[in-house]
């Protein structure tokens, strides 16, 4: 990210959490950052379209570090433990962020509701993704359940961290909180509790994207362990591992590049052991298309 635009974003977020978000001028805003207020218009269009970039750029940050953590090869649990830590160490080193969201009930329109919408179904999917490797799909009734108490937690301690200036030992404390949640799934199995939110009543999955979003996530992270297992030198598997990347940006797009996708498909498919793979990516992708074409027919 350019460094004028960076260094905008971060003091935007300071004068917000100090002043409010309707408080502070674009004038404010520019002088703060040490540039003028054309320079700022350069980078953003208003401040609702700066908000929406700050919400967006540090919940992207902290989605792409868990994605990076679900793709090593380490024991489940503790890849959630250093999630939950990432998580952790980004509220307490940036309290301003919290607060700018806490202070103020900010309104700004289609677009940050867009967003949220699509984190909220992003960080679902990745609490079921880290759930089922730990205990398996036995869970999967009740995951909606298990989201919801794990997402309350987060936001409890996210709370008081900021409210209180608190600067925990969050190492100690991620691995406090998967400790109470494997104390509240291991209690609800064993009770054969009803779920009281099934996953069918959640809104985006009635939407084309969920279900074909999940199953493709999962055979990307089960093309990147295919990788990992082959007998290639660092540098052409780290050279495969960023293609595959590459396909997953794409895909999280609204409108993914066909050109790019097919591209990167037939450089990996050069590799034999992968082809079966690619192939089934591509008829889940050609499958979410076919679904999303026919549903705004």
């Amino acid at each position: 990210m350019n460094e004028k635009k960076q260094r905008i974003m971060e003091e935007s977020m300071k004068l917000f959490a100090e002043k409010g978000f309707h408080a502070t001028s674009i004038q404010e805003i520019a002088s703060k950052s040490e540039v003028s207020k054309g320079a700022f218009y350069l980078y953003f269009t208003s401040k609702e379209e700066l908000t929406v970039e700050i919400f967006d750029y540090y919940t992207s940050l902290i989605m792409d570090k868990f994605d990076f953590i679900q793709q090593q090869q380490k024991d489940p649990r503790q890849k959630l433990i250093d999630q939950i830590h990432i998580f952790l160490e980004l509220i307490t080193n940036h309290k301003e962020y919290m607060i700018m969201h806490l202070r103020d009930n900010i309104h700004i329109g289609q677009d940050i509701n867009d967003l949220v919408f699509k984190l909220n179904q992003r960080a679902f999917e990745w609490i079921q993704t880290a759930l089922t490797e730990i205990y398996g799909e036995k869970i999967m009734p009740n995951i909606v359940d298990f989201a919801i108490h794990l997402d309350g937690i987060l936001q409890g301690y996210s709370k008081t961290i900021v409210m209180h200036d608190l600067y925990p030992n969050n190492r100690s404390l991620a691995r406090f909180i998967v400790d109470r949640l494997d104390n509240l799934i291991i209690g609800t199995i064993q009770s054969k509790d009803e779920p009281q939110i099934r996953i069918e009543q959640l809104s985006f999955t009635h939407t084309a994207l969920y279900p074909s979003q999940s199953q493709l996530d999962q055979q990307i992270n089960d093309i990147i362990k295919t990788i990992n297992e082959l007998t290639l030198s660092d540098q052409q598997k780290n050279q495969l591992q960023e293609a595959v990347q590459m396909i997953k940006n794409e895909y999280e797009k609204s409108i993914p590049n066909r050109v790019i996708l097919e591209g990167i498909f037939l450089q990996l498919k050069e590799i034999p052991s992968l082809q079966k793979s690619i192939d089934a990516l591509i008829r889940t992708s050609n499958s979410s298309t076919d679904k999303q074409t026919s549903e705004g027919e």
